[in-house]
């Protein structure tokens, strides 16, 4: 966090003024003396839905209309509504702003966690890749230990890919460019052992609500679809994870419309700079 800070500061003070104007909108006023760059707030705003009549329910800006987006503008009071009593929704528009649609979450916290999330990847996807896995942790900060089998390894074991929610992540024995290490017995005393160091005093604040790693177990030469088919494992615990591989083949034509390795498809392999196949299914 203290690396991303400064590309966040406008959107954490916007967020503490969502939290305020939703936990309290009777008092948030009291603290909108600051000036806020709403140019983010106008591109995806959040509403309050009120329901109280089914048949014609109101929509809302938590903070009104009547600011012009500019840098030094600070939002008005909203109007008397809360979490309590209102839904929270997402609005989205198209880009001339003649069609909108909103998007309802079961709670509130889930909807500002969204919200945050989809400004933050925003942000973030307008900085060059490069500057972005500076920003993240090293392989030398994470892995503080190593042990695979009897034998002792390092963070130079393992290869760094960008990931663009969980920043960087770091695969062993991958076997893309390095000779794959083979395992010569099962079992927990023969497998990958690691000690992680998280670093949650640096997290996101408003960007997670948990800690610890996300794992995934993988074939060699595969892209992890870590997101998708990872697995988490606490912070300050120890985690054992047993893997009982189940390999599922699909035959293609006449039985199904399955392709071998997808250069029959007419859809770029998004993947492609990874001399790796994918299958999502």
């Amino acid at each position: 966090y203290s690396k991303v800070k400064h590309l966040l500061k406008d959107l954490d003070e916007l967020m503490e003024a969502v939290l305020a104007r939703i936990l309290g909108p009777e008092l948030s006023h009291v603290n909108a003396t600051r000036a806020l760059n709403l140019t983010i707030w106008n591109h995806v705003p959040l509403v309050f839905i009120d329901e109280q009549n089914p048949h014609h329910p109101v929509v809302l800006d938590l903070f009104e209309d009547n600011y012009n987006g500019s840098a030094g503008s600070t939002p008005a009071p909203g109007r008397t509504c809360s979490a309590h009593g209102c839904k929270v929704a997402m609005k989205l528009c198209s880009h001339n702003g003649t069609t909108c649609n909103f998007r309802n979450f079961s709670s509130a916290t889930q909807a500002v966690t969204e919200w945050y999330a989809l400004q933050a990847t925003n942000i973030f996807a307008q900085v060059p890749n490069q500057e972005l896995v500076a920003m993240g942790y090293s392989a030398e900060q994470l892995i503080l230990a190593c042990l695979f089998g009897a034998e002792a390894c390092t963070y130079r074991n393992f290869t760094r890919i960008f990931h663009p929610d969980y920043g960087n992540c770091y695969i062993f024995n991958w076997g893309m460019k390095e000779k794959a290490l083979p395992s010569a017995n099962p079992g927990a005393e023969f497998g990958l052992k690691l000690i992680l160091d998280v670093g949650q005093e640096d997290y996101v604040p408003f960007l997670t609500s948990t800690a610890g790693a996300r794992l995934m177990l993988h074939e060699q030469m595969s892209y992890p679809f870590i997101k998708e088919e990872g697995i988490f494992a606490m912070s300050g615990m120890e985690t054992s994870i047993g893997v009982l591989v189940d390999k599922l083949e699909r035959k293609g034509e006449p039985y199904s419309q399955c392709t071998v390795n997808g250069s029959d498809v007419p859809i770029r392999n998004l993947y492609s700079d990874y001399n790796t196949t994918y299958s999502i299914q």
